[in-house]
């Protein structure tokens, strides 16, 4: 791999992949500040391509992305064409914050925002193995950004009908090109690519596993989790396709996984009905009982809600995310004194969660306490310097 140049002025560069810390237009204007351009595909003249950490260099085919695969060519050609990850470019440009929250670490709430996905839906993937929390502390889940990107977007390609086998052989070009004395693949995260690759494969041989999840009724019928019934013209279920008898004797799991993806569709009234199954299975698991209190909540059921979130914290009593729902459950009840009283607990646990931080400051507000929430917006600033919440709260501490 030929070597990044030691200044940007002067020198053509190229971009490819979705970047991570910033907008394509953005990254244009700064490296052009820097004295750089950027042409759309690489060419002899082009000295880097940048592989943005935001997934996988792939397109919307599932094939390796045309400006990586015309940068591959180029190199074999003989020419000096280097491959860079996004956080080299953001060290050249300055950006230290911007590079600094590459490598940090986000907690599930955080991720959800980010990714625009619902939480429950990365709980979901850490359940079915398809991404592992860096860090787990008091039930809260900490995790690396760029692994958590590349399942999503593994996922999209994977729902939008590209075939496996597609994205698999182009993940295998990459790790070809690792190997072969070539230019390597850049990786999607800070570690080497050769893990990297080797983690994208292993996550899309958990989306190939974890196919359609459908019911079987007692006369053998199939039907959706919601009772939509479906017509089967085969005598063995297809590959991916996983059948879960309806008896007395189906697993907790089975049911819990039902209610995820119907939460995860906005299917709530299913959501909660599949959740209340999984606690007729057994109703010691604290996870189901904070998961049907977050559904009873997104329909406005409080009273329910808050009879599952207090379950939930009963059961397991230091669940850091099941003390903040709970406090926001109450707040949203006119109950601010007990809504304090559950975030204070949540921070008693993990100090730093950002998201119990914010509430908290919110309705120390509501009742004048100013100073405190100036010091727990400052600490949130810490924790989340970059969410649309930290823009917030800037504005908050800039007027008070």
């Amino acid at each position: 791999m030929e070597s990044f140049p030691q200044g940007l002025s002067g020198v053509e560069l190229a971009i490819t992949g979705k970047l991570a810390s910033m907008s394509r237009d953005e990254a244009v204007e700064r490296i052009g500040d820097a004295g750089g351009r950027v042409v759309a595909t690489p060419r002899d003249t082009t000295a880097v391509l940048i592989v943005g950490q935001g997934g996988p260099p792939l397109g919307e085919d599932g094939r390796i992305t045309h400006a990586l695969q015309r940068a591959y060519e180029l190199q074999d050609a003989g020419i000096e064409l280097a491959i860079a990850g996004e956080d080299e470019l953001l060290a050249k440009l300055g950006l230290q914050n911007a590079l600094d929250g590459l490598s940090r670490r986000y907690t599930t709430g955080q991720l959800a925002r980010i990714l625009d996905v619902a939480p429950s839906l990365i709980r979901h993937w850490v359940r079915e193995g398809l991404i592992r929390p860096a860090h787990e502390h008091a039930r809260l889940y900490f995790f690396e950004f760029p692994q958590v990107a590349s399942a999503k977007a593994l996922s999209e390609l994977f729902r939008a009908g590209v075939d496996a086998g597609r994205i698999r052989r182009s993940l295998g070009q990459l790790a070809e090109r690792e190997t072969s004395g070539g230019a390597p693949a850049p990786a999607t995260a800070p570690a080497a690519a050769s893990g990297a690759t080797a983690h994208m494969l292993a996550q899309l041989a958990v989306l190939e596993h974890a196919g359609p999840l459908l019911v079987r009724t007692r006369d053998g019928s199939l039907a959706e989790p919601n009772g939509q019934m479906l017509l089967d013209f085969r005598e063995e279920p297809a590959p991916g396709l996983r059948l879960v008898a309806r008896t007395e004797e189906r697993r907790i799991g089975d049911w819990f996984e039902i209610g995820i993806r119907a939460e995860r569709d906005g299917r709530f009234e299913d959501a909660v009905r599949a959740y209340r199954s999984a606690l007729g299975c057994d109703d010691r698991h604290p996870e189901v009982h904070f998961n049907l209190g977050n559904a009873l909540y997104a329909i406005g059921r409080f009273d329910e809600a808050r009879e599952r979130f207090h379950r939930a914290v009963e059961l397991a009593p230091d669940y850091v995310e099941a003390w903040n729902n709970l406090g926001i459950l109450l707040s949203e009840m006119d109950e601010p004194d007990d809504a304090i009283v559950a975030y204070r607990r949540a921070l008693s646990l993990a100090p730093d969660y950002p998201d119990a931080l914010y509430n908290l400051a919110e309705s120390l507000v509501a009742r004048g306490e100013l100073a405190e929430a100036r010091a727990l917006w400052r600490a949130y600033l810490r924790a989340d310097p970059e969410s649309p919440f930290a823009r917030i709260v800037r504005e908050r501490l800039a007027r008070l």
